[in-house]
């Protein structure tokens, strides 16, 4: 089988970005793909070293239609757990840690402080003080 067609989607969900933390990943996966061709497509992909892999196949369930009398079954998926080596991840699924996300708000604020104060035009004269338009009217004219 290529390995195109062995990993069919990330599995992204509250517990699956719990287990991405400690290198677990999880994966939904072609039924007929083995362990094998799930660590060398997952290697292939990614760019890094599996561990192991833990195969499990989700049986259908029935669910109903709100607002008629039908009733649809689901299909049956397998999901992969893939474990990788100690200090490998995979950066396209990687959540982001609190540290980062920390930085990026602060440093886009600061980035809107600075915009602001750089701003001199027509527009930006508008909601000051007509005292403060004065006094710069009188800058602009002796400059």
């Amino acid at each position: 089988m290529k390995t195109s067609y062995v990993i069919k989607k990330a599995l992204l969900s509250e517990k699956a970005y719990s287990f991405m933390e400690s290198g677990i990943y999880s994966f939904f996966v072609n039924k007929t793909a083995t362990k094998y061709e799930i660590k060398k497509a997952v290697e292939k992909q990614f760019s890094v070293k599996v561990k192991k892999v833990n195969v499990l196949t989700m049986s259908g369930k029935k669910k109903k239609i709100s607002g008629t009398r039908k009733q649809v079954s689901t299909g049956v998926r397998k999901k992969a757990l893939v474990y990788l080596m100690s200090g490998q991840s995979i950066a396209l699924l990687s959540p982001k840690k609190e540290a980062e996300k920390k930085t990026s708000k602060v440093s886009k604020a600061k980035e809107s402080l600075k915009g602001s104060k750089e701003k001199k035009g027509l527009l930006s004269r508008i909601g000051k003080p007509k005292q403060e338009n004065k006094q710069e009217n009188k800058k602009e004219e002796s400059e």
